[in-house]
């Protein structure tokens, strides 16, 4: 999986960024290991919103987030805290992911 290709698959499981969707619907476990490709180049207003996605995932199902991200839930997590630092700008992004991931998780 490329880079492209990891974003592509985090927008279409509904991180809330400004860009198209794509028709596709990705799987938990495409989810996961788009996490894992993409978090090394996020940045800024990315990371912002790649952090609220994680948080909305983990808090509100747990079971499916530690059993696809296995080994790698408490490094993403870790990454997670590090970059969630606007409360404001969190909390709507984590609204906004939670009910993206409704329709796929």
């Amino acid at each position: 999986m490329g880079m492209v290709d990891a974003w592509q698959i985090l927008r279409d499981g509904g991180l809330p960024v400004a860009a198209p969707r794509s028709q596709s619907r990705p799987t938990p476990g495409e989810l996961a290991r788009a996490l894992c490709v993409a978090i090394p180049t996020a940045e800024g207003r990315a990371a912002d919103a790649l952090a609220a996605f994680i948080f909305a995932w983990h808090h509100h199902w747990p079971t499916t987030f530690a059993t696809e991200l296995g080994n790698d839930a408490a490094r993403v997590l870790d990454w997670a805290r590090l970059h969630s630092l606007d409360t404001g700008r969190y909390l709507k992004l984590r609204r906004i992911s939670l009910e993206n991931l409704a329709g796929v998780l």
